[in-house]
């Protein structure tokens, strides 16, 4: 009985230490908040219906950051959040290289996505996507690298899928 009770007291102290550190900091959150309403995506065009751009953001402590991704859609374009396997649309996929001593503290947050037809739900007009991250003490502070591989269409035509990277110096 000794060493269950001993095993769940560790198991417990393990849990809480990992949530503790998994926990992301509140004022971290309010920092990113605030920067992705200041963050500028640039203008789309007819051409290009999506521009992109992206920002880190740092705890006060420096003990964890935030990738900022922010995209704005020309109107009346959209981007997939979701494809059903059954339609041939391409989904949109988040890119994100981190160096080594920088790790995901959960997935990324997205922004709302709109049921568009059969099963099919779509991104449009501006796009924020945040991804939380804990910075270990040894962590190469080098540069992320981040971005989207997405698929642009009207009510009228689909653009072939497309990558914009980009690298944020830390």
């Amino acid at each position: 009985m000794k060493i269950y009770s001993s095993l769940l007291f560790i198991l417990v102290s393990v849990t809480l230490g990992w949530s503790q550190q998994t926990e992301v900091q509140a004022s971290l959150v309010g920092a990113v908040k605030e920067a992705a309403t200041t963050l500028v995506a640039g203008s789309p065009n007819h051409m290009d219906p999506l521009s992109l751009n992206a920002t880190v953001v740092w705890s006060k402590d420096k003990t964890q950051l935030a990738v900022l991704l922010k995209a704005e859609l020309l109107e009346g374009w959209h981007t997939y959040a979701y494809v059903p396997e059954t339609q041939p649309y391409i989904e949109t996929k988040i890119e994100l290289e981190l160096p080594k001593g920088i790790t995901k503290i959960k997935d990324w947050e997205e922004p709302y996505s709109e049921a568009y037809s059969d099963g099919i739900y779509v991104y449009k007009e501006e796009l924020v996507f945040v991804q939380y991250c804990a910075v270990a003490k040894d962590a190469t502070l080098d540069k992320v690298i981040t971005g989207l591989y997405y698929q642009t269409c009207d009510i009228r035509k689909c653009f072939p899928p497309v990558t914009k990277v980009k690298e944020l110096k830390l």
